[in-house]
């Protein structure tokens, strides 16, 4: 695995604020039902402009595998601030995600997939961090 290259250079997709006022922004991903037990999908999201001191962080990760069963759906949130479970994300602002896939000894055959989503606006809108 390489861990020199930066996130900003490689990465699978970047995402974008283009409006004129601060977004809030999630990104889940639930896998598909077949999901095999031993395999893990890493996502990793850097945010440059980001913080560690409460206002939106820099760097957040996330697993999928056998950490994220269906019972809790915000176990496969990348992006979440305490309990918002969505982080605030700048006008023009940009944060970039990496997918790293741990196939352990899962046949080639597998299905591995699943559905990626991003959203943004006040969590509210699309979660309710507090059920």
């Amino acid at each position: 695995m390489d861990t020199d290259t930066s996130i900003e250079t490689e990465h699978a997709f970047k995402v974008m604020n283009q409006t004129n006022s601060t977004k809030q922004i999630e990104v889940t991903y639930d896998p598909n039902s077949s999901f095999p037990s031993g395999a893990r999908l890493y996502l990793v999201a850097y945010y440059e402009e980001g913080d560690d001191d409460g206002n939106s962080s820099q760097e957040e990760g996330l697993v999928v595998g056998d950490v994220t069963n269906g019972d809790n759906p915000k176990a496969s949130s990348i992006i979440f601030a305490d309990q918002q479970y969505s982080d605030p994300v700048g006008a023009g602002d940009e944060f970039y995600v990496t997918i790293i896939v741990d196939v352990d000894e899962v046949s080639s055959s597998t299905d591995l997939g699943g559905s990626l989503t991003v959203r943004a606006g006040s969590h509210d809108d699309f979660t309710n961090a507090d059920s």
